[in-house]
């Protein structure tokens, strides 16, 4: 493959592809270098999507904005595509003591109460669930199937003949005079999309990411019992319905072991939280990890690189990644192509150390 374009973009995790696919849809020519062997948190993640900081009772960072711009951009993304990998769901809060069931009532009547139901009444999930204090939902929640939008895109990107499947060689890269070459292809700009792989990057590789791994686990539960699929379970734990009474249960939270393998720890603290919740028996059938590429400040970094105008980033999604990518690749595009001043708190020039 030899070309010009626009853009070259630096993976396909959930960044690089709302990225690309951005750009393609202003008419933008654009080539995605991804390796598909590569380990990716995006492959394994459940895509939950929560407006609510439980801990806190309070919005998520920039919820009013980002969720009308997600549901626009992943809606249209299907009707593209002809797929469907975008849910929208109820997460049943189950209350671990009296305390925060008031606490809960007492926020619902603030500005964060436009996402959370007062208390919940469905006795359905009680043959199912532990929960002697009761629960109550956040709604406008859901997931994306992570798995099916990034493989529906691969192939989206295959056709557009926009893809290069290799692994991304930094040496085979030049900075030219106001464009960059890579390999027999050249353009005006490279954006590195990498994820956790940022940390091989010899040109972004110091900015100040902070590294966490999780670990979630595939369950299937016993004796017929369903948890119905527009709910999603939280208490410790998450338990996600898929499909055929198959879970995603997660997750983790690991800042010191960055292996890119599921451990025997991670599998036992998932199994300990779940038998807190579930009253049913429950087979394991899936055990996997992944490193999420999360910033020291918990905001996305996306720009240019101060001494080198040809290369960019956007990368820092963390665990919000289904809710920040859209709304923050279409500001990155303003900003490159329309000159658009980036927000200063996802600007990469903040970690600017001179």
């Amino acid at each position: 493959m030899a070309g010009k374009y626009d853009y070259i973009i630096v993976g396909q995790g959930i960044a690089g592809t709302v990225l690309s696919y951005m750009l393609l849809k202003r008419g933008m020519k654009v080539l995605v270098v991804d390796d598909p062997s590569l380990s990716s948190a995006s492959k394994i993640a459940a895509g939950l999507y929560n407006p609510v900081v439980f801990k806190r009772l309070v919005k998520s960072w920039m919820a009013d904005e980002l969720i009308p711009f997600m549901d626009e951009f992943y809606t249209s993304c299907e009707r593209e595509l002809k797929k469907k990998f975008y849910h929208k769901k109820q997460i049943i809060k189950l209350f671990a003591e009296p305390a925060e069931k008031e606490f809960w009532l007492k926020k619902s009547g603030d500005e964060v109460g436009k996402y959370l139901s007062k208390t919940g009444n469905d006795h359905s999930l009680d043959a199912i669930v532990h929960a002697p204090f009761g629960f109550a939902e956040v709604i406008r929640a859901g997931n994306l199937d992570t798995a099916s939008f990034l493989l529906s895109f691969r192939e989206y990107f295959r056709e557009q003949d926009a893809l290069m499947e290799e692994k991304f060689e930094y040496g085979a890269l030049e900075l030219l005079p106001g464009s960059v070459a890579y390999k027999e292809n050249t353009a005006g700009k490279i954006i590195f999309c990498e994820g956790y792989k940022v940390i091989e990057n010899p040109f972004f590789k110091e900015l100040s990411f902070k590294l966490t791994k999780g670990e979630i686990l595939t369950i299937k539960l016993e004796d017929g019992k369903i948890i119905p699929e527009n709910k999603v379970i939280n208490k410790g734990v998450f338990i996600l319905p898929l499909s055929n009474g198959i879970y995603k249960v997660g997750s983790t939270y690991e800042w010191n072991d960055l292996g890119e393998a599921p451990t025997e720890k991670g599998k036992e603290e998932l199994l300990e939280k779940l038998s807190r919740v579930l009253k049913v028996k429950f087979e394991v059938i899936g055990h996997q990890a992944g490193i999420r590429p999360t910033v020291s400040d918990r905001r996305p970094i996306l720009g240019l690189h101060p001494v080198h105008p040809g290369l960019g980033i956007f990368n820092g999604m963390g665990t919000k990644g289904i809710m920040l990518a859209p709304y923050f690749a279409d500001h990155l595009i303003r900003h490159l192509e329309e000159g658009q001043v980036l927000d200063k708190e996802v600007d990469l020039e903040r970690f600017n150390k001179s």
